[in-house]
């Protein structure tokens, strides 16, 4: 076998393996989350014990906010964006820009009501909405096609350069929900947003201040990505403000974990998440016994030429 060749199967060798442990972690993690949610009995939350807990109710925006995804501007409790540049990279697009929503929603489930902070979380959401365009940022906020079909048609022809992602919790939606339940004080209403906003505004007004926190090359000007860190340092602080803070009356609230354990937010009833937990499982591990039986078969072939 000649030497280049050989190398290259040894290469492809080490990928194989590698993606055969990547696979491995993929399934036991779902099956850990599954058995978390077999193990772990839906509370109410009105009698909920503080700890960890599974609660599920509908999802409903707090009051006085108006949360909507940042590219289709679709009201909704929770989302997550990814903008890729299908023509950047050679083997898989380049991100150009993502983001997470960080606002607290609220989850009633017909007894009381508990606030989400759903920073930290896994979250599984059910509306996904695709599309594509030639510009960085979407110019149209609705895109070409909804739903299934219109995901399908843009997938099969595609028009446009850039791939626009975005999924979000809906409103009133079903949600299962596992976290660290207890009283934190509760959050207060306002608008995060505006919040935010506001605090931009009174850091402007210092600027020394402003710019020996955020420019980083010195340059006196902050450019788009230190100006994203000072928004993204100043929504931080208004969302720890808006936890702390002890409203009236207080209200519980379901964060991460301290101790590690899963903070999972899904779009379904327990039961389905559960079963689509054990089905990523299973296909995790069937990846990994493939990726082994691979990367074994290369591995006898190279050293028995």
């Amino acid at each position: 076998m000649p030497g280049d060749l050989q190398f290259k199967l040894l290469l492809l060798a080490f990928g194989l393996a590698a993606a055969a442990a990547y696979s491995f972690r993929y399934g036991f993690k779902a099956w850990r989350e599954n058995r978390l949610i077999g193990d772990t009995p839906t509370s109410r939350i009105r009698s909920a014990a503080q700890g960890y807990v599974e609660l599920a109710g509908a999802a409903v925006m707090m009051a006085k906010t108006t949360t909507v995804g940042p590219l289709t501007g679709i009201p909704c409790t929770w989302w997550r964006y990814q903008i890729e540049d299908r023509r950047a990279g050679r083997w898989q697009p380049n991100i150009v820009d993502e983001g997470i929503s960080e606002a607290p929603f609220i989850l009633d489930d017909g007894t009381g009501r508990c606030v989400i902070d759903p920073r930290g979380a896994e979250v599984f959401a059910r509306e996904t909405t695709v599309w594509y365009g030639d510009s960085e940022w979407p110019l149209a906020r609705i895109p070409r096609g909804q739903g299934f079909f219109g995901i399908l048609a843009d997938a099969l022809i595609p028009n446009g350069r850039y791939r626009y992602t975005e999924h979000r919790l809906q409103p009133h939606e079903h949600l299962c929900a596992l976290g660290a339940f207890g009283a934190a004080g509760g959050v207060r209403a306002d608008d995060p947003d505006v919040a935010v906003g506001a605090l931009l505004h009174d850091w402007k007004e210092d600027q020394k201040s402003l710019l020996a926190r955020f420019d980083a090359n010195h340059d006196g000007v902050l450019s788009s990505e230190e100006w994203e860190r000072a928004r993204a340092a100043a929504r931080a602080q208004v969302l720890d403000h808006l936890i702390a803070q002890p409203p009236s009356p207080s209200f519980n609230v379901l964060s991460q974990p301290v101790d590690g354990r899963a903070f999972l937010l899904a779009a379904s009833e327990g039961r389905y998440f559960a079963r689509r937990l054990r089905r990523r499982a299973a296909a995790g591990i069937a990846a990994f016994a493939a990726f082994v039986g691979f990367s074994a078969s290369l591995v006898w072939a190279l050293t028995h030429p």
